[in-house]
């Protein structure tokens, strides 16, 4: 007697083919396909008007416009580079030729300066001429060369901010060198016997000015930046003792414990330092 077939394994096949003839057939879900048929009942159009709406003709002639600017800016921009570069390499080239006529201006200054002296020297004699040396190397006016004392301030690590001609009153300075820790250091070393001296290569004369202008510290109106050179001629052992005794090397030693400044002292052996600039002479007549 043959089997009756299983009711329940025919149905399950047979729900099987309706759900894939429905996902085949119906691609929306039947909640959207409502939706879509209550609006077009109501006369509001497809789903998709309203990105009809959002890209009208006026919307794409301003998009059109937008990328045409952007179009005819970099092909200017790229047309303009060549001269910008020319520019660019013009300045070069004049500040280097500006640096070139320096060094040469400053190596004949130093010539005539050397032939100056030779005929001062000559003029004057043996024994006014010694007299007439020793009066160049304290007023300033001819280079020195010789041992001496080295001294190097700077800045703490981590100093930020303008500087201030108010020593050690607003916070953002108690980190940074000032023009009076310079006066204080050149003080100093002439108190210990210095011949000659000199900051960051500018040499110190009995005339020379050390201030603060904004955030630099000036030098006869020449701005320097940290960390300061002084350099000294003299006794190297015996300027760097009196310096460590004295007041104002006392108080560079206290900058350096408090406040963190760099402060280091060395003895050289050979220091060169160079003519002061900007130096005038004047002669002293009788009142009439």
């Amino acid at each position: 007697m043959p089997t009756p077939p299983d009711t329940r394994t025919a149905a399950r096949r047979d729900a099987s083919m309706s759900l894939l003839t429905s996902l085949l057939n119906d691609t929306l879900d039947p909640g959207y396909a409502e939706t879509a048929a209550r609006r077009e009942a109501r006369g509001e159009g497809g789903g998709t008007s309203h990105w009809t709406k959002r890209f009208s003709p006026t919307v794409l002639v301003g998009v059109a416009a937008l990328a045409l600017v952007l179009v005819i800016a970099a092909i200017q921009t790229h047309q303009q580079a060549p001269a910008a570069e020319k520019e660019r390499q013009q300045l070069i080239s004049r500040v280097q030729d500006a640096e070139r006529k320096n060094s040469a201006d400053e190596a004949m200054i130093s010539t005539v300066r050397g032939q100056l002296q030779a005929a001062q020297a000559e003029a004057l004699g043996p024994e006014q001429g010694k007299a007439f040396t020793a009066m160049s190397v304290v007023t300033g006016a001819s280079p020195v060369t010789g041992p001496g004392l080295q001294i190097v301030l700077g800045d703490a690590a981590g100093a930020d901010g303008p500087s201030s001609s108010d020593p050690r009153q607003q916070s953002n300075n108690e980190s940074r060198v000032l023009d009076l820790d310079l006066q204080h250091a050149a003080n100093g070393l002439w108190a210990a016997g210095a011949e000659a001296v000199a900051i960051n290569g500018q040499r110190l004369t009995s005339l020379s000015a050390i201030r603060t202008a904004g955030s630099a510290i000036m030098v006869d109106f020449r701005p320097l930046s940290s960390p300061y050179t002084i350099q000294a001629i003299g006794d190297p052992k015996s300027m760097a003792a009196k310096f460590a005794d004295g007041a104002d090397g006392r108080y560079l030693f206290e900058l350096k414990s408090q406040y963190g400044i760099q402060f280091d002292t060395n003895t050289k052996s050979k220091l060169s330092l160079p003519a002061a600039t900007q130096l005038s002479l004047t002669d002293a007549v009788p009142a009439q």
